[in-house]
């Protein structure tokens, strides 16, 4: 039996004789129970002495992290199913893979389990460990699993602790509890190899500093909001030329949980992060580097002729006529193009003006309208934005208070702002 790893495999049938604890055989019981004391779990670093795929152990373990579960097809056409996550004990945590029937099961992080007949895969820089068919999986009481650390101490144990400010290139296995500021719309993506991504940006802050957060594909269903508190574990740390910062990348190896109560006991309040982490500036004062700074001004000059900008569903490239058929782009064919919401305008205080251009949901909120319910109507009356003009009369001279970024605006040599956020929208 290639998958046994003595290398055989003992069949039964029907006049097959299954004895429990057989007795007259002193000598074989002393043999077997010499055998059984060396089938026992191994812990977890002991994974890692093992040199080749396929061979069995024992684990006794906490789930740590657990990924979303991935479809994919085999070779035969069938359907199969992985889902991967992290098992700790005291000596260290191993990658743990379960397929199929094991990976539709339901576990929970932080819960305690025996693993057996796990077996071995040499993975690109440590052993990993796969539950099939073969392999049981029992969830353990508290009392079975008292010898094991809580999963408090084994995050203390694997992961450091890291405020946003100390985090810096190349960290790993790093743990990050902050609080979302910011959510950006979930984009789609095509990659090299034709198949399609999902990506998304955030941002979080606690009391020394914010970080942008990238989410991948599954991770983009975020299921929080903005003014929550998350807990990111072993997050990927990228060096961001554009912003000159670090920045957290999130993907298949990244859980994204709820922060225990003692976490967030030094974890300020949206309100307070923001008089924390945002400087409030005049215009005069701004600067082309400036990110994420609070500007109050005068709003003027909405310009609605091209509120709606017409791009490729597939490659997300501005399209010069809504109409084509096929995107010049990336050649893929065009059904209906997807709206960019771009409204522009001007920003003013008693120190200057300047430009500034909000997007997609922060002109929903300006507008006080739905994308859905703009484009259909855009399309309704043939292209005649008319029924904007009132909406853009209402918000002429209203007082805006903004967080945004300062940006470099090409075509007239000037900086202008593009907003994040609004705070506040009055006369």
């Amino acid at each position: 039996d290639d998958y046994a790893t003595s290398g055989y495999r003992v069949n039964t049938n029907w006049n097959t004789e299954l004895r429990v604890n057989p007795e007259g055989n002193e000598e074989l019981a002393e043999g077997l129970n010499e055998i059984a004391s060396k089938l026992g779990p191994i812990t977890i670093s002991e994974v890692q002495d093992h040199e080749d795929d396929g061979e069995e152990v024992d684990i006794i373990g906490r789930l740590i992290t657990l990924n979303d579960t991935h479809s994919f097809q085999r070779d035969d056409g069938s359907t199969g199913y992985v889902r991967s996550g992290d098992i700790a004990d005291s000596t260290g945590k191993v990658r743990i893979s379960f397929w199929d029937e094991k990976a539709e099961a339901s576990y929970g992080i932080g819960k305690a389990y025996q693993v057996e007949n796990a077996r071995t895969r040499l993975g690109m820089y440590e052993v990993e460990l796969n539950v099939g068919k073969t392999t049981r999986v029992i969830e353990l009481s508290d009392a079975e699993s008292s010898d094991l650390p809580s999963f408090e101490e084994l995050e203390e144990q694997i992961y450091e602790t890291k405020k946003i400010f100390d985090i810096e290139e190349d960290d790993m296995n790093i743990k990050v509890v902050g609080r979302i500021l910011e959510i950006e719309d979930t984009r789609e993506f095509e990659r090299q190899d034709g198949t399609k991504g999902l990506v998304r940006n955030i941002t979080i802050g606690d009391d020394s500093g914010f970080i942008s957060v990238t989410l991948w594909d599954d991770k983009t269903n975020l299921p929080y909001d903005i003014n929550e508190a998350i807990k990111i574990q072993n997050p990927r740390v990228n060096y961001n030329d554009l912003s000159n910062r670090v920045d957290l990348s999130v993907g298949n190896s990244t859980n994204i949980l709820q922060p225990s109560y003692n976490e967030l006991t030094s974890l300020p309040d949206i309100e307070e992060l923001q008089n924390i982490l945002y400087t409030s500036k005049d215009i005069a004062s701004l600067e082309l580097e400036d990110r994420s700074v609070k500007i109050k001004g005068i709003f003027s000059n909405p310009y609605i002729e091209k509120i709606l900008i017409p791009k490729c569903p597939i490659c997300n490239r501005t399209l010069e006529d809504e109409d084509e058929e096929e995107c010049p782009n990336c050649g893929n064919p065009i059904d209906e193009p997807k709206y960019l919401l771009m409204l522009p305008g001007k920003i003013t205080d008693d120190t200057g003006e300047i430009q500034v251009t909000f997007f997609n949901e922060l002109v929903e909120q300006l507008l006080d309208m739905k994308h859905d319910d703009i484009v259909a109507l855009y399309e309704e009356s043939e292209g005649d934005i008319g029924f904007l003009e009132t909406k853009a009369m209402d918000i002429e001279g209203r007082t805006l208070e903004l967080l945004a970024d300062v940006t470099y605006n090409n075509y007239d040599e000037e900086i202008r702002l593009r907003p994040k956020k609004i705070f506040k929208n009055e006369f």
